[in-house]
């Protein structure tokens, strides 16, 4: 990967190999972040400082997605009902509370209780394909780029930054509740796992792979798609020359949890970035009624 420029893609393996034996096993693990012991994740599965937002930022399809979730999407009916479930339990005060200080700067820590927002990067079958398309054009795959090889499908999020929570009530004797907003904080959070989710068919084809680079093959991605049958997975001679650096080998999913189970060793990750606290000159209202929730 560090021939091809993949700089990111290259650190991020190399922090995989090493990892203690840590892995994956059912969709509801995935969900929950939970491991093959039926534990959550250790301390050094979870990577905080590996990322920076500048450097995600730097790709376009990121940066139009981080910006549509920043203005379009930050404060939809359902992102305000999210927060007002969030929020309405806790104790009502004067005082403005702050969630990143709460969680002791810890991201993991505020994704796991402020956070209330999203959006996808590279997730769905179109974009997928829209990638891998890219990689086919070219005969080295590399139309391709150190984005998707080291975080492929991920996501930006937002948690609920310093806020006030009071409530009030009106003539009627009926109580309300009101939620001033200061800030949002933004992240980008991706799980780096090689877990073939239960709805499919076969496991995710990752290239044809040498010392010098990888090919993109569109049979091997119909195998990947439909079949976890080894003996489909085929070498590819490039120009049908038989040369050490003309024969790719084929890596899908499954390939890197054999070598786990093989050598007892490779960590799945909870990747995350540094966090971005977006202010607001005018804090942002959201009253609600407290006895229902029902937002005004």
């Amino acid at each position: 990967m560090d021939r091809i420029g993949w700089s990111m893609s290259a650190k991020l393996q190399r922090k995989w190999f090493a990892g203690e034996l840590n892995y994956i096993t059912s969709d509801k693990g995935e969900a929950l972040s939970v491991n093959q012991d039926g534990k959550p994740f250790p301390p050094d599965m979870i990577d905080t400082t590996m990322f920076k937002l500048d450097w995600i930022l730097k790709f376009d399809r990121a940066k139009i997605k981080y910006e549509d979730l920043t203005r379009n999407k930050i404060f939809t009916k359902k992102a305000r009902s999210v927060i007002v479930d969030m929020v309405k339990g806790t104790q009502p005060s004067q005082y403005t509370v702050d969630p990143w200080e709460l969680c002791g700067k810890n991201v993991h820590d505020l994704h796991r209780r402020w956070q209330y927002q999203f959006i996808s990067v590279d997730s769905n079958g179109g974009e997928k394909f829209a990638m891998l398309f890219r990689g086919i054009q070219w005969g080295n795959g590399r139309f391709m780029d150190d984005l998707y090889g080291s975080l492929g499908a991920f996501a930006f999020y937002l948690s609920l930054g310093k806020y006030r929570y009071t409530t009030y009530v009106d003539r009627n004797s009926n109580v309300f509740g009101r939620i001033e907003i200061h800030e949002v904080c933004a992240y980008m959070r991706d799980i780096f796992t090689f877990y073939d989710r239960s709805t499919e068919s076969g496991s995710q084809y990752l290239g044809h792979w040498n010392h010098t680079g990888f090919v993109v093959l569109v049979d091997a991605i119909a195998i990947g798609e439909t079949t976890k049958k080894r003996g489909a997975r085929l070498p590819y001679s490039k120009n049908g020359a038989i040369e050490n650096w003309t024969i790719y080998y084929p890596v899908y999913n499954d390939s890197y949890r054999d070598w786990q189970l093989k050598h007892k060793q490779g960590g799945d990750l909870i990747l995350y970035s540094d966090v971005r606290r977006i202010y607001f000159n005018r804090p942002v209202l959201i009253e609600f009624d407290f006895d229902t929730g029902e937002i005004l």
